[in-house]
């Protein structure tokens, strides 16, 4: 989903570290680094929490609900590492 917002191919790595080594490269400024770091975790935050969905709650959502999820979780993580107003939250995405 991040990859497809940058436009660049990319495959999973074999190891969770190197997937993180890829990650922490990107971003432009200091500050987009930082939330672009959030990312992985993220996206790992979101696939477990619809995973226990499926497990043990027998709840299913479409990928497009997964992905927004992900997107709203995003937010939230990056308005308590102090972006408060909407437009830098565009910003950021936009710039990813």
């Amino acid at each position: 989903m991040f990859q497809s917002i940058i436009q660049d191919p990319w495959v999973v790595p074999e190891h969770t570290a190197d997937l993180l080594n890829c990650w922490m490269r990107r971003g432009g400024s200091k500050t987009q680094k930082k939330w672009w770091n959030l990312v992985p975790s993220c996206i790992w935050w979101s696939i477990w929490k619809e995973r226990n969905n499926r497990c043990f709650k027998n709840i299913t959502n479409p990928m497009q609900k997964v992905k927004e999820n992900c997107i709203n979780t995003l937010y939230f993580w990056c308005k308590e590492e102090g972006i408060y107003e909407v437009d830098q939250v565009v910003d950021f995405l936009g710039s990813l």
